[in-house]
């Protein structure tokens, strides 16, 4: 399975998931770029929640916002995690523009406020999720609880003591069918592969390999059931 290069996101997103007349949640919004195509391509007719804890992304999102005119696309300042209070982060400057932030224990960490998602958005129908690492606690609370969600939009990431087959089996057990962004060698366009609960990050190749010698490896995966089966 090979990994897509991130051009044709958006187009894979408008291919797969109804998005009009949705809810949608874009955790770890960032400056609301898939914010923006959600709401564009719902034409409106949807609620969108951009949920991000840095407040130099907010304002961005929030300036997108005023641009849309709209009181249906909204912010959320704080990270979503299991449980409401605070967790630090690790900040970093993108080189394409925004700040990048990671859930860390360090006490170096800038602290900021979390929240569960299925208190900031209980009606959600759509949720992207992209939180470098932090997604199997959010998944863990949220995925038992909005049981009106149709579709995930996840960027997995490998992290110790977290094993793939653990996430896909949990999101199959409510009734999903779990999808992996891939592509044919001389087609830069994503393509959905269909995937099973024994998938193996050992499986997946890495993206690059950090300065100490670990490979990262992440996987784009959308969980998709019939609004029916809610």
């Amino acid at each position: 399975m090979t990994q897509p290069a991130m051009g044709e996101q958006e187009r894979w997103y408008a291919e797969h998931i109804p998005l009009r007349d949705q809810v949608v949640a874009d955790v770890g919004a960032n400056v609301g770029r898939f914010s923006q195509f959600f709401w564009e391509a719902s034409g409106g007719t949807s609620r969108v929640v951009s949920i991000e804890p840095l407040p130099e992304n907010v304002a961005a999102i929030r300036e997108r916002i005023r641009a849309a005119n709209t009181g249906r696309w909204t912010v959320e300042a704080c990270a979503v995690s299991t449980r409401q209070g605070s967790v630090g982060l690790a900040v970093q400057r993108m080189p394409e523009g925004g700040w990048n932030s990671v859930v860390t224990g360090k006490s170096a960490a800038r602290n900021v406020p979390c929240r569960p998602l299925s208190q900031i958005v209980p009606d959600a129908t759509v949720v992207k999720v992209d939180i470098e690492g932090h997604e199997y606690g959010v998944l863990e609370e949220a995925l038992p609880r909005l049981a009106r969600v149709h579709a995930w939009a996840l960027e997995l990431h490998r992290v110790p003591g977290r094993p793939l087959q653990g996430t896909l089996g949990a999101l199959m057990a409510q009734g999903y069918r779990v999808y992996a962004a891939s592509r044919k060698p001389d087609d830069p366009r994503w393509v959905s592969a269909e995937i099973s609960a024994t998938l193996d990050w050992a499986d997946i190749p890495a993206s690059k390999v950090r300065t100490d010698g670990r490979e990262f490896k992440m996987l784009h995966v959308l969980a998709l059931r019939s609004p029916a089966a809610q």
